[in-house]
C-alpha cells in the first residue's frame, strides 16, 4: 500500500506545482498590467515608486502561492488518494480475507449519484 501512498503524493505535488505556477503568473501579470494601467492614469513621474509596488505585490504573490499550496497540500493528497481506494480495498481483500469472494466497483453513473446525494 505503500506504493499507492507514494503514487498520491507524487500526483498531488504535480497538481499543486502546476496550480501554483498558474496562479503566479496569472497574479504577476495582474500586477505588472495594473502597473501600466496605474501609470498611464497617474502620469510617467511615478514609474519608479509603481515599478517598486508592482515588484513587492508580485513577490508577495509568489510567497501566498507557496504557503498557499503548503496549507492544501493535504487536502489534495487526500483527493488524489480518493482515486485509488479501489486499490486499496482490493489489497485488503487479498490479503485479510482470501477465501471471500473479491468485491465489485459500482458502475460510473450510480457512483456519482451516490456520491452527490446529500447525507443527514
Amino acid at each position: 500500500m505503500r506504493s499507492i501512498l507514494w503514487k498520491s503524493i507524487g500526483l498531488a505535488l504535480v497538481l499543486v506545482a502546476a496550480l501554483a505556477v498558474a496562479l503566479q503568473r496569472l497574479l504577476s501579470w495582474f500586477a505588472t498590467s495594473g502597473e501600466v494601467w496605474l501609470e498611464a492614469s497617474l502620469g510617467p513621474g511615478f514609474h519608479t515608486p509603481l515599478n517598486i509596488l508592482a515588484w513587492i505585490v508580485s513577490i508577495a504573490a509568489g510567497l501566498g502561492v507557496v504557503f498557499g499550496a503548503v496549507f492544501l497540500m493535504p487536502a489534495i493528497t487526500s483527493l488524489v488518494a480518493s482515486v485509488f481506494v479501489d486499490d486499496v480495498a482490493d489489497h485488503i481483500e487479498r490479503a485479510h480475507y482470501p477465501a471471500e469472494r473479491p468485491g465489485t466497483a459500482l458502475p460510473v453513473g450510480l457512483a456519482m449519484t451516490e456520491a452527490s446525494r446529500p447525507r443527514l
